[in-house]
């Protein structure tokens, strides 16, 4: 029988290959995850951004958190358990300078970490470099179409360089898979959104990874940001949207087992076990979710806060926002737009 297929810095990594129960570091006051986002700075204009426009044309780089300010987050969370860094928004990370800083900063401290890039501008220099500071690369990538991908970046000969990047990235990683629990452990994968002009291809791209010794990994379109200006790539109503999507690819890389203790169901461990920061230092719901309770600091700010107390609070809030959806995903249910539109009113209190 075949190794079952995981993701290195995953809820499940932590849970089956290192066997934690990570409900009960919830309980013990540990986090699991740390998400730092990056600014909304971006190479591509994909049509399935989680990003709004509005937030890439505000930016402003003087509201950014500095790097002493990131080291300082990264060393508070790693007294408060931290495993697992992400970065995958709200920009391309790449871009952001101070990004090898944060990474060789984490490593430092053992904490692992996630990087989900565009990978449009990727070195051989920075593949080496993720590889040594104990990185899982994750290239985003929705098709194998060039002029479909070109289409919906807005980037021409993007497709070309990205496919070489992943290529490359495939040498320098290989040897990186080990075996354990009768698990296939990967440090590389490509990330796929299914939208409604790529159903056909989730084969071709699975196969594609595997020739590749990449681990697949797919989600449903969430209905945020760029996609709600992008009709052609919707589902129409009564196509069915499914969490089962996620198992076309190799293994979730977001669901948790420990999550079924308070929901019946499996959540994002990454959100629910893990404090979502914004470029600015505003606390989100999710790493895609919640803009505009940072923009009102309805959560605070890490620079205004103690960190023991955005912990505390992360933990009520996020319970909030689970029992009030019914997929494990809030940008990608619907329910999570109406729950964020119920908070902003002011009809569930977040107070916390």
């Amino acid at each position: 029988m075949a190794n079952k297929k995981i993701l290195k810095a995953s809820s499940y990594y932590l849970e089956d290959v290192l066997g934690l129960d990570l409900d009960k570091r919830a309980e013990e006051g540990k986090l699991s995850f740390l998400l730092l986002n990056q600014p909304p700075v971006c190479d591509y204009h994909c049509r399935r951004c989680f990003m709004p426009d509005y937030r890439r044309k505000n930016y402003d780089p003087k509201k950014a958190l500095a790097l002493e300010e990131y080291k300082k987050i990264l060393a508070d969370a790693k007294q408060n358990g931290i495993l697992c860094l992400e970065i995958s928004g709200e920009g391309e990370p790449l871009l952001e300078k101070k990004l090898p800083s944060i990474i060789e900063y984490a490593d430092k401290l053992g904490i692992m970490t996630t990087l989900i890039t565009n990978g449009n501008t990727i070195t051989e220099e920075q593949i080496k470099f993720f590889k040594k500071h104990n990185v899982t690369l994750v290239f985003s990538l929705h098709t194998l179409d060039k002029k479909k991908y070109e289409l919906d970046n807005c980037n021409e000969g993007s497709f070309d360089r990205k496919i070489q990047n992943i290529e490359k990235a495939a040498v320098i990683y290989k040897g990186t898979k080990i075996i354990k629990k009768g698990f296939e452990v990967y440090r590389l994968a490509i990330h796929a959104t299914l939208q409604k002009d790529n159903v056909e291809e989730i084969g071709k791209l699975k196969e594609f990874c595997h020739g590749h010794e990449i681990f697949f990994s797919i989600a449903p379109l969430a209905l945020i940001g760029s996609a709600l200006k992008h009709k052609e790539i919707q589902f129409s109503d009564g196509e069915k949207i499914i969490e089962d999507i996620v198992w076309q690819g190799d293994n979730s890389i977001i669901h948790s087992h420990s999550s079924s203790k308070a929901f019946g169901r499996e959540v994002c461990g990454t959100a629910y076990y893990g404090l979502n920061i914004g470029w600015d230092g505003y606390i989100l719901f999710d790493a895609h979710y919640g803009y505009e309770i940072g923009e009102r600091n309805m959560l605070g700010n890490i620079r205004d806060i103690p960190f023991r107390e955005a912990i505390e609070k992360q933990r009520k809030y996020s319970k909030i926002l689970f029992e009030n959806i019914v997929g494990s995903c809030p940008p990608r249910d619907i329910r999570g737009k109406q729950f964020l539109e119920k908070v902003l009113k002011g009809k569930i209190k977040i107070s916390v």
